[in-house]
């Protein structure tokens, strides 16, 4: 297991808390080792955490990608899964018991297992992968496996190892935003499968909530990402995606998001500042 931290302490982080209640009350030898790779300015060595847990501070915010390439390659020998977490998630006994009973049983095919993830009422993992609004169709359903047209996110997803050295790790190209979009795309370009568990877990999502968690930095980051991964990878949605972000950028301008209505028709026109930095599909 992984735990990516940013600007939060081990004490603060409602993942880090679940799981080493978990940990420590029911064992669960199964789980070898949990690293927290810290991104934060400062380190912050955690206490009382239960042996398992690893910490490792990095000199600098490398993002998810690299996080995630550097636990893989500290896994032993005999790790089958990783599975990634974000910093806010409450993880439950069930969640734990059904992933591993999962990760024993399913065949080969299948390179991912995932929980439904909710923030509040709304699910936000899986989702079809097929549309630009995929909060606005009908999603994914519990205790299914999928071979194509949805996208799960990155925390509390369990990745089969064995898959992503053959796709030679996660993509750096996807420091944070589009990763999980990325990953659930290449799995299935590959022929594999996800499973999606029955239980449910808590996640707070940040781009949900846009008006106390966007700021200019961070939706110059998250276009540049998306630009990138539909104009390289699910190019089927490109021409959509040119046309959601005419629509955005007009109504950024009309809402007197002057910034980021530039910003935006920056990127429609001419890419942005990076927005065709990448020069090949992984």
């Amino acid at each position: 297991m992984i735990v990516v931290l940013y600007n939060m302490t081990f004490s603060e982080s409602s993942t880090i808390k679940s799981l080493n209640k978990l940990l420590t009350s029911n064992n669960f030898p199964e789980i070898k080792r949990v690293w927290l790779f810290d991104n934060s300015q400062h380190a912050n060595e955690p206490e009382n955490l239960d042996e398992r847990f690893l910490y490792y501070h990095s000199s600098k915010n490398v993002g998810l990608a690299q996080a995630y390439n550097y636990a893989l390659k500290q896994r032993g020998e005999e790790t089958e899964w990783l599975v990634t977490l974000d910093q806010d998630t409450t993880l439950t006994n069930e969640y734990l018991v059904e992933l591993i009973t999962a990760s024993h049983n399913l065949p080969q095919t299948v390179a991912a297992i995932a929980p439904i993830i909710k923030d509040n009422e709304q699910q936000i993992s899986p989702v079809r992968s097929d549309t630009l609004r995929p909060l606005h169709t009908e999603l994914p359903k519990k205790g299914q496996t999928y071979s194509q047209d949805i996208m799960v996110i990155n925390s509390a997803a369990a990745l089969r190892t064995s898959f992503l050295n053959e796709i030679g790790g996660y993509n750096v190209e996807f420091p944070l935003d589009y990763l999980d979009h990325w990953l659930s795309w290449r799995i299935f370009t590959e022929k594999k499968q996800i499973k999606i568990l029955l239980h449910e877990l808590q996640h707070q999502l940040s781009v949900l909530d846009y008006a106390n968690q966007m700021n200019f930095s961070r939706y110059q980051a998250i276009i540049q990402a998306e630009k990138c991964y539909y104009s390289l990878y699910d190019k089927k949605l490109f021409s959509q995606y040119r046309r959601q972000l005419l629509l955005r950028g007009c109504k950024q301008l009309l809402t007197g998001k002057f910034n980021y209505g530039k910003m935006t028709f920056k990127f429609l026109f001419s890419g942005g500042n990076n927005g065709n930095k990448g020069t090949k599909a992984n």
